[in-house]
């Protein structure tokens, strides 16, 4: 069964109080009672009310669907918030970029003059003058660890050593290499766990923007609701201000008229007193509530919200709703943000692991490379050891580049490197820390999921309670409704005061926000209820 109950005006009161004339004292003359300003009720309806408006400011009405709306695309939080998955995403990408591949080239060149110490040096002195022009390019594989390189070095040397047979000499190397490893590193190594320890992190970026984002939410709410509050407090305040003015000026007549002692004023302009304060107690609250609401839907202190004097017009509405604990609980475990932060993060725990587990394990690499010379230069026959150059085959660059396509200089290399360092290791230390690292996230686990079963079980028994409060408040609307209808028959006939009816009045203001707060607190009850399952998340 479902109950929906909306504040509705007292109509019946309003047709009666404009017949009856509140404020006249039953032991007036007709001529007092012509003399007598009373005040006249306008029915209260709560939900109706204006906030009063400060100079220099409009009135804004604002629905909750707006607030929200206006929280989640300006409030300061959330668009910080916004830039989390950004910022995380730049940190994947940089952690893939290490497998992007490096190109290296050097350029330079090298002069040197050397005096002899040989017959066969070649002259007394010998000058050398060498060009490198080299480039490189090295590439990391994602996959098991292996790293390819390429490598193409030039040389051109000229020289005047007599015994030089080409000169200058243009000497060209083209190799390829791989390494893989064999046992650490094989596996998963630590670039490799870097990536997609980021990629978790990147979805738990979002996680952490839509928690951030129900957060909000649910104080937006609360704000919203609180400041429609205080707007009906302060209207309390001035009718019971409006009311103890009215009793002041009766009584001031009733002095005139002689029917009562001057001394008895004191306590009806203590009265007056009291209300005022009251009412301005009643504007500072709102004032306070105003701000805190407007920071949570503002984009800066320039924001052209702190401008404008906000009216919530919506009015709450309370439905009753069953509520299952165990299927709510179940949700939570399943949908809410801070459990999935923490599942990811146990994700994390075991790569981490992973990776210390594998680093424990011995260094045994495989190296495997193929390489290619050429040479190339004018190449000259000497008549005897040191004799006359006589060019034989003028030639260049193009040579040593023509060797190396011809295939006929390979050279091959094959090699195994073992390491493994003796006495007690870092590996060892950082996998034992590792490892405990994990039985604390296992227990963290275990304590949130305790904490929110326990907040899940008193957010779905406040739906109840709040609900068994409303009906209380409802009832109690009813009696003063009907306390108020009987003191307007009592009035008729003679038989109470003006006075009466007021307080029968105001007693039905009281409970009338009784009610709309009873609303209020089953409403937000409602909307926590459904916070603390996680239902705002959706995984996507």
């Amino acid at each position: 069964m479902t109950d929906t109950y909306s504040i509705r005006p007292f109509t019946l009161l309003a047709l009666v109080l404009v017949a009856v004339a509140l404020g006249v004292p039953q032991d007036l003359t007709a001529q007092d009672a012509d003399a007598d300003t009373t005040l006249q009720h306008i029915p209260y309806e709560v939900g109706v009310a204006a906030p009063p408006v400060e100079p220099g400011t409009t009135l804004r009405p604002m629905t909750l669907e707006e607030a929200i709306a206006r929280a989640l695309e300006s409030n300061l939080d959330v668009q910080s918030a916004r830039l989390g998955p950004q910022i995380q995403a730049y940190s994947l990408g940089a952690a893939e970029a290490a497998f992007n591949p490096s190109v290296n080239a050097t350029l330079g060149h090298n002069s040197s003059t050397n005096q002899s110490t040989s017959q066969l040096d070649g002259g007394q002195e010998i000058t050398t003058d060498r060009n490198t022009f080299n480039f490189g390019l090295n590439q990391p594989l994602p996959w098991y660890g292996g790293q390819l390189s390429a490598n193409f070095n030039n040389a051109r040397t000229s020289t005047d050593n007599v015994f030089a047979t080409r000169n200058p000499n243009y000497n060209s190397n083209l190799s390829f290499g791989y390494t893989q490893p064999l046992l650490a590193g094989r596996r998963i190594d630590a670039q490799r766990n870097q990536v997609r320890t980021q990629q978790v992190q990147r979805e738990m970026a979002d996680v952490q923007l839509q928690s951030q984002i129900d957060n909000i939410t649910a104080q937006v709410r609360v704000a919203y609701w609180n400041l429609r509050s205080q707007i009906e407090q302060i209207e309390i305040q001035r009718r019971n201000l409006a009311q103890a003015e009215q009793l002041l000026a009766n009584n001031r007549i009733r002095v005139e008229q002689g029917t009562m002692v001057p001394m008895e004023l004191a306590q009806a302009e203590a009265q007056v007193a009291s209300a005022q304060q009251a009412l301005l107690n009643a504007e500072i609250q709102w004032r306070n509530q105003e701000r805190n609401f407007k920071q949570l839907i503002a984009g800066g202190s320039d924001d052209a919200i702190f401008q404008v004097t906000i009216n919530p017009v919506d009015l709450p509405e309370a439905v009753e709703r069953e509520v299952d604990i165990e299927a709510a609980v179940a949700r939570a475990l399943q949908n809410r943000p801070e459990v999935l932060q923490q599942s990811m993060q146990r994700e994390i725990s075991e790569m981490n692991l992973e990776l210390s587990q594998d680093n424990v394990r011995p260094n045994l690499n495989l190296s495997a490379s193929y390489s290619l010379q050429g040479v190339g230069g004018d190449l000259f026959d000497r008549d005897g050891l040191g004799g006359t150059p006589e060019l034989v085959q003028p030639g260049g660059y193009r040579d040593a580049l023509s060797s190396i396509g011809s295939l006929d200089t390979p050279t091959f290399n094959v090699s195994l490197n073992f390491s493994y360092p003796l006495g007690t290791r870092a590996s060892e230390l950082n996998l034992e820390q590792a490892r405990l690292q994990l039985r604390q996230t296992d227990m963290a686990m275990a304590a949130q999921e305790l904490a929110i079963r326990t907040e899940v079980t008193n957010a779905g028994m406040a739906v109840s309670n709040t609900f068994l409060q409303l009906e209380a408040a409802r009832r109690s609307r009813e009696a003063a409704e009907r306390s108020v209808e009987a003191e307007l028959t009592r009035f008729q006939v003679g038989a109470s005061t003006n006075f009466q009816v007021a307080a029968a009045q105001d007693n039905l203001t009281q409970m009338r926000l009784s009610e709309l707060q009873a609303i209020i607190n089953h409403v937000n009850a409602i909307a926590e209820f459904e916070r603390v399952q996680g239902l705002g998340w959706t995984g996507g």
